[in-house]
């Protein structure tokens, strides 16, 4: 029976973001938004999300009990510049100290990321990053955190997913401002990438030593008819607008059509010491599918993420496709050859025992990656608890910790948090405990 073993210096840990979990952020775009009717699911907003500004201390002990190594969390630049880029509020600096602090005292390495979906809404108002001049702002906010912070963080996380970021924001509509609008979606992703590439120069040249790195979701696209020269060929369209135009702008510096006409940027060329992977989902391409997101009915059931139909959905309506973990490490090794952390992957569901599975599949697949030769050194599941998921609401259960928002956020710590805390104590897993995975193509 072999070992899955990983080496001891690979991080186990978890993820969240701001706004997702710590309540009352009322001074950021998303919160504006979610304040319209129909926004959300369910009717659903944030508003005290977990209360985890208040309850920071209670759950890092919870992590620290859970075995976790580093945490990644997000700095919610509108607690810091709530009404303008220069009148700072001094009591979010001292509490982001404490939040460092509490997670040093516990020995969990934070893992800290600059924007993470919310902006302010005086920066919103400016027009966001759909011009390129507002990015000063955010600069100025990385330099603010690089300054004030340096000395306490040693991993960056810049940008969140910029391509999630410009394809829901600006063609899915279903994050704000939902303008519906594919040129400026395409803008909007390469003012993302400049920003990326000037921030990763800010923080290099206040801390050399430091180490940082973009947050990249990749999705696998796949043709819905193997044999369909159509769908294949939609499927690497997607994966190109998706996906391919971020990662040669990452590694070359040149941002390609349609988003730029090829422009060059020297700074943005190797900015990474290290690329953050989100991996969730395989997605099926076809000309439907295409039509379908040209037309922003991707709402619609046309199948994006089922060939059959009879795969098992999560509560976000994905399938699970754990080989796609080790696809998307082969291809970030290849393009960068960088150290490589999954900054998040998880599953929504109630159901315990599939969140299990989940975890050994896609880390089974990590370490495989590690046995040919990547440099993989963290996996951080998503999420640490559950927490308001973005246009979804509260619905999707992605957490290690259920939180009961019915009674005072009451937190519980799941059964596969405390698998996943084994695997941390023996730094891997026996091949045995995969023989009896539970079938996902059944509903």
């Amino acid at each position: 029976m072999p070992f899955f073993r990983f080496p001891s210096n690979f991080l186990f840990g978890a993820s969240s973001s701001a706004h997702q979990v710590e309540g009352n952020n009322i001074h950021n775009q998303w919160w504006a938004f979610e304040q319209e009717k129909g926004r959300i699911k369910n009717g659903d907003a944030s508003g005290l999300a977990c209360d985890h500004y208040h309850r920071y201390a209670e759950d890092f002990a919870l992590l620290k009990s859970m075995n976790h190594e580093a945490h990644r969390l997000s700095f919610e630049w509108s607690r810091f510049f709530p009404e303008s880029p220069t009148k700072l509020n001094g009591e979010a600096v001292q509490h982001y100290h404490r939040v460092l602090d509490a997670l040093r005292s516990h020995d969990i390495e934070p893992f800290v990321t600059t924007l993470h979906f919310t902006i302010p809404q005086w920066f919103a108002a400016l027009g966001g990053f759909e011009k390129e001049e507002n990015v000063r702002h955010y600069l100025d906010f990385v330099r603010f955190l690089a300054d004030e912070y340096g000395h306490k963080v040693r991993f960056w996380c810049t940008i969140n997913e910029p391509n999630i970021y410009a394809s829901f924001s600006y063609i899915i509509g279903e994050y704000p401002p939902a303008k519906k609008n594919v040129r400026l979606a395409l803008k909007v992703l390469a003012n993302l990438l400049k920003a990326h590439g000037r921030a990763y120069r800010i923080l290099k040249e206040s801390r050399p030593e430091s180490q940082v790195g973009i947050v990249v979701h990749l999705p696998v696209f796949a043709p819905l008819r193997k044999g369909s020269w159509l769908d294949n060929l939609a499927a690497r369209v997607a994966d190109w607008m998706f996906n391919g135009i971020t990662l040669e702008a990452l590694k070359t510096g040149k941002i390609h059509f349609p988003a730029a006409w090829r422009e060059q940027h020297d700074y943005l060329r190797d900015s990474n010491d290290f690329i953050g992977l989100n991996y969730y989902v395989r997605m099926f391409a076809s000309p439907k599918h295409a039509l379908a997101t040209a037309l922003n009915i991707l709402h619609a059931d046309v199948g994006a993420f089922q060939r059959t139909g009879a795969e098992r959905l999560t509560q976000s309506g994905w399938t699970v496709y754990a080989k796609g973990m080790y696809r998307c490490l082969k291809r970030l090794h290849k393009k960068f050859d960088l150290p490589m952390y999954i900054t998040e992957n998880g599953i929504a569901t109630d159901d315990d025992e599939w969140r299990k599975v989940f975890i050994r599949k896609h880390l089974r697949q990590v370490h495989k990656a590690i046995g040919k030769g990547m440099d993989v050194r963290g996996y951080f599941y998503w999420s640490s608890m559950d927490n308001f998921e973005w246009s979804y609401g509260f619905e999707p259960r992605f957490g290690l910790i259920h939180v009961d928002y019915a009674d005072d956020c009451k937190r519980t710590v799941r059964d596969s948090a405390w698998y996943y805390a084994d695997i941390i104590a023996k730094r891997g897993f026996w091949q045995d405990e995969t023989a009896k995975e539970s079938s996902e193509t059944v509903k």
